[in-house]
């Protein structure tokens, strides 16, 4: 379902075609970047990937519909990250909060069986994290974005972003110590 990747001012362009009313216009962004934007939502939900789905869906709703409110500036890539981070913060807003510590079942495990319970494990871990920590960290790994442009996206300071970033890694390697020895 994903094409390749664009940039922020192809991205533009398209986002302005949108706003004209150009659906293919919006079939074209949409296949460009909802690999990249449901993985992302995955991330930041803790693995849920029928949320991320649906979240990622409802992404490119929003695009639509405010597309005629975008101001170019070479971050049409970015604009749709933050539309998908704003939606997957609402929906972290209303569930309980995640358990801090991992299951006991994840510390063993078959060789068969251990690359399963790692990817589970990182996904527990991350779901345990604060929103905003995760939202650094899922941009940063899994969308590979530098700190600096998430800095930019999220319109934080450089700073928080980094301290945000490395208290989230302080505990992602807390929570996943056991995997690593």
């Amino acid at each position: 379902m994903s094409g390749a990747k664009i940039d922020g001012r192809t991205a533009d362009e398209l986002i302005l075609k949108i706003a004209a009313g150009d659906m293919a216009a919006l079939e074209s962004l949409y296949r460009a970047m909802y690999g990249e934007i449901s993985a992302y939502l995955c991330s930041m939900l803790g693995g849920d990937r029928q949320s991320a789905e649906d979240l990622a869906q409802d992404t490119f709703i929003r695009v639509f519909r405010y597309a005629p409110k975008f101001a170019p500036m070479g971050q049409g890539r970015a604009w749709v990250y933050r539309i998908a981070g704003r939606l997957a913060l609402t929906h972290l807003s209303s569930l309980p909060p995640a358990p801090v510590g991992l299951d006991e079942h994840l510390c063993g495990g078959a060789d068969v069986e251990e690359q399963a319970v790692n990817s589970h494990a990182v996904a527990q871990a991350m779901a345990s994290l604060p929103p905003e920590e995760r939202q650094v960290v899922s941009l940063h790994a899994v969308s590979g974005l530098t700190l600096r442009e998430i800095s930019e996206m999220l319109g934080q300071p450089l700073g928080t972003v980094k301290w945000r970033h490395a208290e989230a890694i302080k505990k992602l390697k807390v929570l996943l110590g056991g995997l690593t020895s």
